[in-house]
């Protein structure tokens, strides 16, 4: 993305890491240098935040300076320092920060966690396909010290998802309640909420995002021997696909059985039959005189 005024004088590195003070690095020079600077900075900050919108379908821009006022969320900003008659241009951002989150790992168990998150990735239509999103995922997985399968990603596109799959090896998700996803690997060496073990389940295999078909898997899941579907099965991930504990008060309307116990007949079954006992009254007649 070009800018009328000088990229490559106010981000003069190949990869620019902008934080919440919105001062470039490496900047020197006086306060109204400084507000020229933090004006130019933003209206990148804005512009490649609606542009990355709008690729991902989105109503409304998930990155602008404003957001990023008093956040922990660190910017990485991708520059083509040739473009645009030696001016430079944008080409690539991606957003990270921390967010406590609550989430499920395979076997249903419930984790409060701060991880780190990839809340914006976005590399500009004209320079797809030519490796910069991987250098600049790369160089953000270089400066966080950060393993791949260790970042909650916030509602991924499929060109993410098949990203992720092809750079780093990531494919089975496991479904969470909200809006990020996870693969999985990333609850390893994490330290479970025990106030939620009573929500427990039995363990869910991972979604596969490689695998086509996975019903099998989900059919061998039972609870007690009863089989646990899904409430919803219209994501494969996010909010919709995560466990959940049996509800109680739904197996009560329903009449269905619960841990494992029986039903018990609370009355007559639709298909018995009932004896209807007919009775014809005697009438009696008075014979004319």
């Amino acid at each position: 993305m070009e800018f009328k005024f000088n990229v490559n004088k106010l981000l003069p590195r190949k990869i620019n890491k902008v934080t919440h003070t919105l001062v470039p690095e490496d900047f020197k020079g006086d306060r109204r240098e400084l507000n020229e600077y933090q004006r130019q900075l933003s209206k990148i900050l804005d512009d490649m935040g609606e542009a990355s919108a709008k690729a991902q379908g989105l109503n409304k821009p998930i990155t602008s300076a404003v957001k990023l006022r008093d956040t922990d969320h660190v910017l990485y900003l991708l520059v083509d320092s040739e473009a645009n008659n030696n001016l430079g241009s944008v080409v690539g951002l991606l957003k990270t920060g921390s967010k406590n989150l609550f989430m499920f790992d395979e076997t249903g168990a419930n984790y409060q966690l701060r991880p780190r998150c990839i809340l914006d990735f976005y590399i500009h239509e004209s320079r797809q396909r030519m490796g910069l999103g991987n250098i600049l995922y790369q160089y953000m997985l270089s400066e966080e010290n950060i393993k791949p399968v260790k970042l909650a990603i916030d509602r991924p596109s499929e060109k993410f998802l098949a990203f992720l799959q092809k750079h780093y090896g990531l494919s089975k998700i496991i479904p969470q309640n909200n809006k990020f996803v996870v693969f999985e690997g990333f609850f390893n060496d994490e330290t479970q909420d025990i106030r939620a073990n009573r929500y427990s389940l039995p363990p869910r295999n991972s979604f596969d995002i490689g695998t086509p078909n996975n019903t099998n898997a989900a059919k061998s899941n039972s609870l007690n021997g009863i089989p646990y579907v899904p409430a919803v099965t219209r994501s494969s991930y996010g909010r919709y696909a995560a466990a959940r504990p049996p509800c109680s008060m739904a197996n009560i309307i329903h009449n269905t059985a619960m841990l494992g116990q029986s039903v018990e007949r609370t009355g007559k079954m639709p298909n018995e039959r009932i004896p209807y006992l007919f009775v014809l009254k005697e009438q009696h007649f008075v014979k004319p005189s």
